[in-house]
């Protein structure tokens, strides 16, 4: 079950449910961290609708209601499947998934262009990026890598087609401002980029929230959000306090997991917690990226990113899976192909590229 499916299947369930046509109903994204004890996802549908069918005195929970009822129907139908649905006072639509449903997920969110955008990413033109260097000042160039992943994020979420993204290739940690590859760093922004390196500025000039921001603010302890070569805090860093080094390590870790399964390695069982917690990030990447496209706000992108890749670490290092491999919960070696797909598409929405090997 994947957000467009599920939101699809409320989405019917209203038009059965109110005789509405189908492009009355407003597109709601059901999200995993909306959703009440023992449901996979929820949807605030029915407070959205309930001023179009029921008028403005009524509750949400009635309009929640007959949706319910209504997707039980299309479920004897064989129009949807689900393990349980159930409403709540909130007015919200519940869902719990079922096992197939949950591997379905996972298989899915290895294609992150198509999970993220509902498409597949083969139309024409080129995607924006914006050489740092050519910048003055650091507040120029963070108004440049801003620019970039707008302009990126409304490419993949426009109407056309975006064009090929992110492939299976390999791509190593190489930088190409660190490795010294555009010539004398004369410029405070070129400096900057030649200490910390592209994907870091990157991610600290998208991280933040204010277009105009103070001199000294950061978004985070040691982390500037205007860092410079003479001060530029934890984004110099190869360790897990710079943001950007811990998302691609995180790719680099998923996908060299996927490889040592495939070469034979012995796979731990996480617990299942944990496992929850990954897929339940990777359902809400949808909205995530929907919603940083509309509102132009890329650090809703970069916050969802880092909330996945720790969900992952502590999936990854959970003190309690099972060495064995298969004595406590099924080995789920599509967990890691699903981590990386989502990081990978995410981190090329941002202008930076995530490396394969650790």
């Amino acid at each position: 079950m994947t957000p467009w499916t599920l939101e699809a299947a409320l989405r019917r369930a209203a038009v059965r449910a109110y005789g509405l046509a189908s492009e009355d109903v407003p597109l709601v994204w059901p999200r995993n961290d909306h959703a009440g004890e023992g449901a996979d996802a929820a949807s605030a549908l029915a407070p959205r609708l309930v001023r179009l069918v029921a008028g403005r005195r009524s509750r949400p929970s009635a309009v929640s209601g007959r949706v319910v009822a209504e997707l039980a129907r299309m479920r004897d139908e064989g129009l949807v499947d689900y393990a349980r649905a159930g409403d709540d006072a909130r007015g919200f639509v519940n869902v719990a998934f079922t096992d197939t449903q949950h591997r379905d997920l996972l298989a899915a969110a290895a294609d992150g262009p198509r999970l993220l955008t509902g498409r597949a990413w083969d139309g024409r033109g080129e995607w924006p990026t914006t050489p740092l260097h050519e910048a003055g000042p650091v507040a120029q160039a963070r108004r440049l890598a801003r620019a970039d992943a707008r302009r990126r994020l409304a490419v993949a979420t426009g109407e056309s087609s975006p064009p090929p993204g992110p492939g299976d290739a390999e791509v190593s940690w190489r930088d190409p401002y660190l490795d010294g590859g555009h010539g004398e760093s004369v410029t405070p922004a070129a400096r900057l980029l030649g200490t910390v390196g592209e994907a870091s500025a990157r991610i600290a000039f998208c991280r933040s929230i204010p277009e105009r921001p103070r001199e000294a603010e950061t978004t985070g302890l040691d982390l500037p959000v205007l860092p410079s070569a003479e001060h530029p805090g934890a984004w110099v860093r190869l360790t897990d306090a710079n943001p950007a080094f811990r998302l691609r390590y995180a790719h680099a870790h998923a996908v060299s997991r996927v490889r040592w399964t495939g070469e034979g390695a012995a796979e731990p069982a996480p617990c299942p917690r944990h496992t929850a917690r990954v897929r339940g990030l990777l359902f809400d990447g949808t909205s995530s990226v929907d919603t940083a496209a509309r509102r132009e706000e890329p650090h809703i992108l970069v916050r969802y990113l880092e909330a996945l890749a720790r969900a992952y670490d502590e999936w990854r290092t959970c003190p309690t899976a099972d060495p064995e491999g298969a004595r406590g919960a099924a080995v789920d070696p599509a967990l890691p192909a699903a981590v990386a797909g989502v990081l990978r598409t995410g981190l090329f929405l941002l202008g930076v590229s995530a490396p394969t090997r650790l």
